[in-house]
């Protein structure tokens, strides 16, 4: 997704909460908060991550994953914390944006034109904590971040109908939605970005970007 050479943030920080990489030091935090949000769990990934029965070490070796590709450039994974750094509140991914919409089936021309530095940014916030805010302070948090910090050329907050808070602070953020036609991808997926650097991605009208 990122040249090996690119500078990568080491993390962010805001009142509620910090994101730093998902490694192996926090991966007790972050099994906790994942255990601790199993209906936050099927919703964020429509039934495909596992919650029943699901142990630490097997956490740890997908935080072991996420690492690796962390440290390659491939996709970066964060853990939201709270600010003492003793509990976790959820998780923050991106992906390569340009390899999803080619497995979803998306127009070769939008592939072709697509940067290679393109993120597909995906979160989940704590099942105690979806009606307390921190989604719109993540949202808000998280884009500045995005378009401060990142040597991204564009990127787009991908989200299931379902989930209600975080669809809800996006929308409230005043991030555009876009319009992608992915004829491979049965999930009904939304998606918000920015207006500026997402000039190649045909977008419905209205919002601030």
């Amino acid at each position: 997704m990122l040249a090996e050479d690119a500078l990568v943030p080491r993390g962010l920080q805001h009142p509620r909460f910090v994101a730093v990489p998902l490694t192996a030091d926090v991966a007790a935090l972050d099994y906790a908060a994942y255990m601790a949000s199993p209906d936050v769990i099927r919703v964020h990934s429509d039934g495909r991550w596992v919650v029943d029965g699901f142990t630490l070490v097997e956490d740890l070796e997908q935080v072991e994953q996420h690492w690796r590709d962390h440290q390659a450039h491939r996709a970066f994974a964060f853990t939201f914390l709270t600010p003492s750094r003793n509990e976790g509140l959820g998780c923050l991914y991106l992906n390569p944006l340009r390899d999803y919409l080619g497995r979803a089936g998306a127009d070769p021309e939008l592939l072709e034109v697509l940067p290679a530095a393109s993120a597909m940014v995906t979160f989940w916030v704590r099942q105690d904590q979806q009606d307390t805010g921190l989604a719109e302070d993540v949202v808000r948090s998280v884009d500045g971040w995005l378009r401060r910090d990142w040597p991204l050329d564009t990127y787009l907050f991908r989200v299931l109908p379902d989930e209600r808070s975080s669809c809800a602070a996006l929308e409230a953020h005043g991030l555009r939605q876009a319009d992608l036609a992915l004829p491979a991808e049965t999930r009904p997926y939304l998606w918000f970005g920015p207006a500026t650097g997402a000039s190649v991605l045909k977008q419905r009208p209205g919002g601030s970007g």
